[in-house]
Parts: structure tokens; sequence; C-alpha cells
């Protein structure tokens, strides 16, 4: 099954460590950031983890300079346009890169499904 882009939690796991879930959108774009198809259930082999880091990791710092928002924009003091604070998807991803770390010492395989 492929993971659309509704409201779905995506969990993911590894025999390394203890599960993360994610939101649907935020889970969907990492997966794919990862050079992995957004099928579940989904897995990266142990010896594909590092690549995937490696990847996960370029992937995040060209969003980043994609999605930058120019110092002289127009912004309200807490940096969002509705008034909540924005959590970046570097933040959302710190813990599946703390999971693929522990993943790749351990030589275990990361998973993922629909929660």
């Amino acid at each position: 099954m492929k993971i659309g882009r509704r409201k779905v939690r995506v969990r993911f796991s590894s025999a390394a460590t203890e599960p993360i879930t994610m939101f649907g959108d935020s889970a969907i774009q990492l997966i794919q950031m990862l050079g992995a198809s957004c099928a579940t259930p989904g897995a990266i082999a142990a010896d594909d983890i590092p690549q995937a880091i490696q990847r996960l990791r370029q992937a995040l710092q060209a969003y980043a300079a994609q999605t930058a928002v120019p110092a002289d924009a127009d912004l309200p003091e807490d940096g969002d346009r509705d008034g909540e604070p924005r959590v970046g998807l570097a933040t959302r991803a710190a813990p599946l890169l703390g999971l693929l770390e522990r993943a790749g010492v351990a030589n275990a395989p990361l998973m993922w499904e629909v929660a």
C-alpha cells in the first residue's frame, strides 16, 4: 500500500531502538529523502543505512536552502504567519536520524508501517 497525503501515522522501527511515530506528510517527505519508496510496509536494509543517513542529511540541507525565509521577510515575531511557531522539517527528522544512526551501529534494518 502506498502512503497517501492524508493524516496517517507512520511508525518507524528497528530492533536496535524504540519505535517512533510521525504524521503522514512529514513521514512521506522524510521517506522520500531517504531515497525509499513510500510503500508500506517498507524497509531499508542494514547495509543501506549509512547511505540513507547521508541522503537524508543532504536532502535536509537542500530543503533548508530552498525554504529559507529571507531576512527582510515581514513575519510576526514568532516567525509564522498564522501565529503558531513552525516546527521545521530538520527538527522533525532528528528522531528518525537518531533511530537510523543507532540502527546503523547495531547493523539492524529500519522498517516503517502505517500505525
